[in-house]
């Protein structure tokens, strides 16, 4: 085994194979999430994925196992990619350790990581006061992630501004949906993901009323919106954005 394999092995593993307490229903997490972006090898698409269902229906029956929801990337540079996300974590649950890990590390490294090119992790946090979520996900099939970048020294005007915007679209009935998350490990300084929720391609299509509706009518004219985004908008900067589309079987722990 090459020294380059031996390090993705080791990266893959430390991804997606780290064991966690299972959390109830009602015990409150810190909204940490691990996300994994997936790198297949060429012309393994599908064997990654039947190994991957495979490995989730194993480990679905071992008490503290982590549970990943897989995405594919449809649009931007990671094209044809995968991203792995496992949520609603606690930070001490990066800590747990089972007896029946090093089965399992030896089951993934037979079947499921020969079939993957690279794998990059980042640790990401949800600003729950940020979130204007649906309260049931069924029917969203594609998410739209943004990334944006704090600028160093603006983050207090960025969370005010921000807080602004949130708090009059929920008042407003928004009909549109997202979240936010904070990237704390292995991404850049001041990086926030923004996430869009959709029932499909469909979906991009601006509702009534809009942002630019809701927004106006609040600080009273086109050019106090205008004046406010210019603002507010010199405290980030704009990233990548990206549709991904759930994978339903890839995210199969055969659990009913």
């Amino acid at each position: 085994m090459t020294y380059k394999f031996k390090l993705l092995v080791l990266t893959i593993l430390l991804s997606l194979v780290t064991i966690v307490p299972v959390q109830a229903a009602e015990e409150e997490n810190d909204g940490i999430a691990r996300v994994v972006l997936i790198t297949p090898k060429a012309g393994q698409e599908e064997a990654l994925v039947k190994a991957i269902t495979d490995y989730h229906h194993w480990v679905a029956g071992k008490q503290g196992h982590w549970t990943y929801t897989w995405y594919e990337i449809l649009t931007g540079p990671d094209t044809g990619k995968y991203i792995a996300r496992s949520g609603n974590h606690n930070w001490s649950d990066f800590d747990a350790e089972y007896d029946w890990q090093d089965e399992a590390n030896q089951m993934f490294v037979a079947n499921v990581a020969p079939l993957i090119e690279n794998a990059q992790t980042t640790i990401t946090e949800n600003m729950d006061d940020f979130g204007h979520w649906p309260e049931d996900l069924s029917g969203y099939t594609h998410f739209q992630v943004q990334q944006w970048y704090v600028k160093n020294g603006r983050y207090g005007q960025f969370r005010k501004g921000l807080k602004k915007i949130v708090d009059t679209l929920k008042a407003a009935n928004f009909p549109n949906h997202f979240g936010f998350v904070s990237v704390e490990s292995g991404g850049y300084g001041g990086q926030i993901s923004l996430v869009s929720p959709k029932k499909g391609w469909s979906d991009m299509v601006d509702k009534d009323p809009s942002f630019l509706d809701i927004m106006t009518k609040e600080l009273g004219s086109e050019e106090e919106f205008g004046k406010f985004m210019s603002e507010w908008g010199d405290t980030f900067k704009s990233g990548r954005n990206q549709m991904v589309k759930y994978m339903p079987g890839a995210s199969d722990y055969g659990e009913k």
